[in-house]
């Protein structure tokens, strides 16, 4: 048991001292790339800061890896979610984070009497690195509808001032923060290197998929660059539209927050309950995962678990 938890504490101290380093990182870069930004639409700097904008799109960087990951189709979805995070990582890396993570699951299974007790760490600890994935994707998703108002009345106050709408979104990417910097930046050097641009704008929600204010800008210009209409309404009233959905969203987040922790809290009592028992009465809880019969209670405790924690979100959950 000891050495579990020297494990487990080894990994917990190399997780928060990794965190703590991105986390530096993020706060030294945040002003170098404020100024890359402003400079460069002064045409002073350097070539990098624009071509930046555009995320390389290998797989790995090794060219063989690259050419193997390609012939599988998974590769792609992953690469697509990996575009939406703004993670400067390849799948290759990714794929490498998950399978360290399922062998650490594993060797920590083995070391816990193996049984069922490994498949379930090796799966959990495996689906780590996609599941942090996921929440930047979401994190980032909330943070371009934050900053989306802003943006638009920038554009419009652009068009007013006799801006043509490339310029706009020129605008909008070397002085707004990042995200949206960046997705009007990329849509504006699509637009510069021939793409259509209908494309570079409905570019622009497929690389954030659950944003659906950014869905309702591109569907607007896109409508209006095909019929016509005052573009500096629409845009300003779309960015009306996005602050109040924006700000029912918050009064939504406040009303649910209860039912939202509530379901947190019961969801991790059972694993909490199984930590506790480990270490006051171990003889007493490992038949779970010692014994035949062990395994179907703990298979089907799991199924359960899972089906009445998604139903208590669901609850919670409101479509609008």
């Amino acid at each position: 048991m000891q050495i579990i938890l020297i494990g487990i504490l080894a990994f917990t101290v190399v997780a928060v001292m990794e965190a703590l380093v991105y986390t530096l990182r993020f706060v030294t870069d945040k002003r170098k790339d404020e100024l890359k930004r402003r400079l460069s639409s002064l045409g002073t700097a350097d070539a990098k800061a624009i071509t930046g904008l555009l995320r390389k799109g290998k797989l790995s960087a090794n060219p063989a890896i690259d050419a193997f990951l390609r012939s599988i189709s998974l590769t792609a979805r992953l690469e697509n979610m990996l575009e939406q995070t703004e993670l400067e990582i390849t799948v290759a890396r990714l794929l490498t984070y998950c399978g360290a993570g399922a062998f650490l699951g594993l060797v920590v299974g083995l070391l816990s009497d193996g049984g069922a007790l490994s498949i379930l760490l090796v799966i959990l600890f495996g689906l780590l690195p996609l599941m942090f994935v996921m929440f930047i994707r979401s994190r980032r998703s909330r943070k371009l509808s934050e900053q989306l108002p802003e943006a638009l009345e920038m554009m419009a106050r652009s068009l007013r001032a006799g801006h043509a709408l490339s310029s706009a979104f020129k605008m909008v990417a070397t002085e707004m923060p990042t995200p949206v910097s960046i997705e009007f930046g990329r849509a504006f050097e699509a637009q510069e290197l021939g793409l259509p641009f209908e494309k570079a704008v409905a570019d622009m929600t497929r690389r954030a998929p659950d944003n659906q204010d950014l869905k309702i800008f591109a569907l607007s210009v896109i409508v209006q660059k095909e019929t016509g209409g005052n573009l500096v309404e629409i845009i300003e009233k779309i960015a009306d539209t996005v602050r109040a959905r924006y700000k029912f969203q918050g009064k939504l987040a406040g009303l649910t927050a209860e039912g939202r922790m509530s379901s947190y809290i019961v969801g991790a009592l059972p694993f909490f309950t199984l930590l506790f028992l480990l270490f006051a009465n171990r003889p007493y809880v490992m038949p779970l995962f010692t014994t035949e019969a062990g395994h179907y209670f703990l298979f089907a405790g799991g199924f359960m678990w899972t089906l009445g924690f998604v139903w208590m979100k669901s609850m919670t959950k409101v479509t609008i």
